[in-house]
């Protein structure tokens, strides 16, 4: 059997995005679960992503999906996904064009029972995704919050390089930030191995952060991108649980610009810029229990079909 698919990236957090009809959902959403490992795989036997994007909806040309799924590499789902929701909302923009819907300003996904906004923002012509994540719950909030930190002084005690400040952070899926002075992939790999063996095996998703200076530079091409300045700006990097070490987290860098704005020593009035290897998003929340607003990119880079 032949799908369709497209291939998009959001700061290099890469996707197979598949549209399928809602009478095929119980038939192909765990055939695509079965087959992520082997679709994801990047030895060259298959496509190569981070995960899946499964768009159902009820005909072939109707761009507001009823439900998205989101897949991750090892087959496993996940409950929430920012860099994966901007892929899908460009995923649905596209169709709108092909359809002749110009007047396409934004739309609605459900995601394992929550529904999730997004709309277009910027220029036309590059334009960015906004999308509205959930209210997160901070620290103490979370009932695996003590078992984390644990967690993570255990490894801070034989890794002085990576002793930092520890903050949890669940915005539909649980992250753990820890701000050091200097991050780098070798300190999330350092964190993020072990860590997949807390919560009951359940894992949590791992950010070495550490704050950056804002330069003028960096102010304009805020201006350029979303049409307001930032205050703040951080260098992360990512392991993710299911993926292991990704290019880029959107819930992951909404976790920490949340934790920054946790102290009070970040201006909510002003966006949060946060650098990951595979580039630039941006963070808002207005106040500790409002949504959180992620913005950044989403880019196609091919189309082709599955055998499955």
């Amino acid at each position: 059997m032949l799908i369709d698919f497209e291939k998009w990236h959001g700061t290099k957090n890469d996707f197979v995005v598949s549209w399928i009809l809602t009478t095929d959902r119980d038939l192909l959403v765990p055939t695509f679960e079965r087959l992520a490992p082997k679709i994801c795989a990047r030895d060259g036997s298959g496509v190569g992503a981070d995960g899946i994007l499964v768009l159902i909806s009820k005909s072939r040309k109707d761009p507001h999906p009823e439900e998205l799924v989101i897949i991750n590499s090892d087959g496993s789902q996940a409950k929430n996904c920012g860099n994966g929701l901007r892929c899908a909302a460009m995923s649905a923009r596209r169709r709108a064009y092909r359809e002749g819907v110009l007047d396409f300003e934004g739309v609605t996904m459900t995601v394992q029972g929550t529904a999730i906004d997004c709309r277009f923002i910027g220029k036309e012509s590059h334009p960015m995704v906004a999308v509205s994540m959930p209210v997160p719950a901070v620290g103490a909030a979370n009932s695996w919050h003590d078992e984390v930190v644990r967690a993570v002084k255990n490894i801070q005690a034989g890794e002085k390089s990576l002793k930092g400040d520890i903050q949890t952070v669940s915005i539909g899926n649980p992250h753990v930030v820890v701000t050091v002075s200097d991050a780098s992939l070798d300190l999330a790999a350092i964190a993020g191995r072990p860590l997949q063996a807390v919560r009951s095996g359940d894992g949590i998703n791992v950010h070495i952060a550490s704050a950056l200076d804002v330069t003028e530079k960096d102010r304009q091409r805020a201006r350029r991108d979303i049409g307001e300045e930032i205050g703040d700006f951080y260098k992360v990097f990512p392991w993710e649980r299911g993926a292991g070490p990704t290019q880029a987290c959107g819930t992951g860098a909404c976790a920490v610009a949340v934790t920054a704005l946790a102290t009070g020593l970040t201006e909510r009035s002003q966006w949060v810029g946060i650098d990951m290897p595979g580039g630039r998003l941006y963070i808002k929340q207005d106040d500790p229990d409002s949504l959180v607003t992620l913005a950044g990119p989403a880019v196609l880079t091919f189309t082709g079909n599955l055998d499955i």
